[in-house]
């Protein structure tokens, strides 16, 4: 099989068509996402079909746990990459190197520690989230084994996000896939031919992590020249390494956040009985799916101010925002009209026809989020060029006052209103982001701070 990075998917984003940089660097991000949520999927029909409903919830217990560790990780891969664009934009290839070192060396030592870290308090995380006795040993097992397998997940994370800095999303998504198919593969072979149970699907995590890993650091070599560290590359320069910690923490904490306001929202859900649990964490996946794709044209739009900021283009910023948001309009109106059309078949896919509560309210809810699908794209392309001019803290922050606005109207509502209260405080939220960060750029434009990292 033979593997090429085309020379154009290194093209700057600081020439050439927008409308045509946006896409082609989304395109790839989506099918990736997309690609990865399916197997997720699928890797829980796997466990839970041959090892049996214990090994699923053990699956089900551990994935939150290791979501919080990784957002970490991910941190420091969108950290780096908001700065390796602004150099590859400058055509300073010598710094661009420097810190795909600082940052990969960085993150391989952060690594290191969480690992090990994690592997020792996975008992008393898991004592805390007050796990079943009958699913205690499994779920040991499989977080202490891919907490081993972490640091092949970091390598991963830090070649794509350097690769995506430059505009390459092809090569992540090849990777991605063959990572992917080659964990369904021994999945199936761990767990239901050598009968390893849960610990079976962890080792495949790790493998598959460590083929993805080692392909995406060899098709980065032999492709991506920009990217190709020489011996005097190698280093940890302080001041590049204070700068990528910046970045990080606040992407982390930013993505943490999310989270926690999600638990919020799910834990005022709660006791609304099962038929709303099992409606509201429906249309969790439904907006998985439906979110990939802002979030990708969002991350274009970072990459693309990065690099315009890097050569000193703030008017191809400016239009390079416009496009995106415009790109993230249509979709998001798009997939508003998608979602109220076809609420009801939507439902129908993770609930069977017997369940007519859970499909009506479902259903309702669906349609609900339907009308303010556009909302989360307009403030995703707005935080994506927040970060490329590198008012990070400042995304965090928004991200955290729409996550608080959206628990408390929730608590304030959700008696009155049951489960409708929800998609009217997600976009309560949302248009508080919108609201904030339309109002930031035009302060910062007024002053002439566009270009100005923090």
């Amino acid at each position: 099989m033979h593997f090429h990075i085309h020379h154009r998917a290194l093209e700057p984003m600081t020439e050439g068509s927008i409308p045509r940089h946006l896409i082609r660097y989304a395109v790839p991000s989506i099918l990736g996402n997309l690609f990865q949520v399916t197997y997720n999927t699928v890797d829980s029909v796997i466990v839970g079909k041959y090892v049996g409903a214990n090994a699923l919830a053990a699956v089900g217990v551990a994935n939150p746990l290791m979501n919080i560790v990784m957002f970490f990780i991910i941190g420091i891969g969108i950290g780096a990459s908001v700065i390796m664009s602004e150099f590859y934009g400058a055509r300073d290839y010598r710094r661009l190197r420097r810190e795909f070192s600082t940052a990969t060396i960085a993150a391989f030592a952060f690594s290191l520690f969480i690992s090990a870290a994690f592997f020792a308090l996975v008992d008393p995380l898991l004592r805390m989230c007050n796990t079943p006795a009958e699913i205690l040993h499994e779920t040991r097992d499989y977080l202490r084994i891919v907490a081993c397998g972490m640091v092949f997940t970091c390598i991963y994370n830090m070649l794509s996000a350097a690769l995506r800095a430059i505009g390459d999303t092809r090569t992540p998504l090849i990777c991605l896939i063959i990572g992917s198919l080659v964990n369904v593969a021994l999945d199936i072979w761990t767990v239901s031919v050598l009968k390893m149970g849960v610990a079976g699907a962890a080792y495949a995590t790790v493998v598959s992590q460590a083929v993805s890993a080692a392909l995406c650091a060899w098709l980065l070599w032999r492709g991506a020249e920009p990217l190709r560290v020489t011996r005097a590359d190698v280093c940890v320069e302080k001041e590049l390494l204070k700068k990528t910690v910046h970045y990080s923490y606040a992407s982390a904490l930013q993505q943490a956040g999310v989270y926690v306001g999600r638990l919020l929202v799910q834990s005022m859900v709660n006791p609304l009985g099962v038929h709303a649990i099992a409606a509201f964490n429906a249309v969790n996946r439904v907006d998985d799916y439906a979110l990939i794709p802002e979030r990708d044209v969002a991350n274009g739009i970072m990459v693309m101010t990065a690099q315009n900021r890097g050569a000193k283009k703030p008017e191809r910023m400016m239009k390079g925002l416009r496009v995106g948001l415009l790109i993230e309009a249509i979709y998001g109106c798009v997939v508003s009209v998608a979602v109220f059309a076809l609420a009801g078949p939507m439902m129908r896919l993770f609930v069977s026809a017997e369940e007519a509560e859970v499909l009506a309210l479902g259903t309702r809810y669906l349609r609900l989020m339907g009308f303010f699908y556009f909302l989360p794209g307009i403030t995703n392309g707005l935080q994506g060029y927040m970060r490329g001019i590198g008012k990070v803290n400042i995304t965090m922050y928004v991200t955290y006052g729409q996550m608080a606005l959206r628990a408390v109207c929730t608590w304030l509502f959700i008696d009155m209103l049951k489960l409708d209260a929800v998609p009217l405080a997600c976009a309560a939220g949302w248009m508080l982001m919108v609201v904030w960060e339309v109002g930031l750029i035009w302060h910062w434009k007024k002053k002439s701070r566009l270009i100005v990292m923090d």
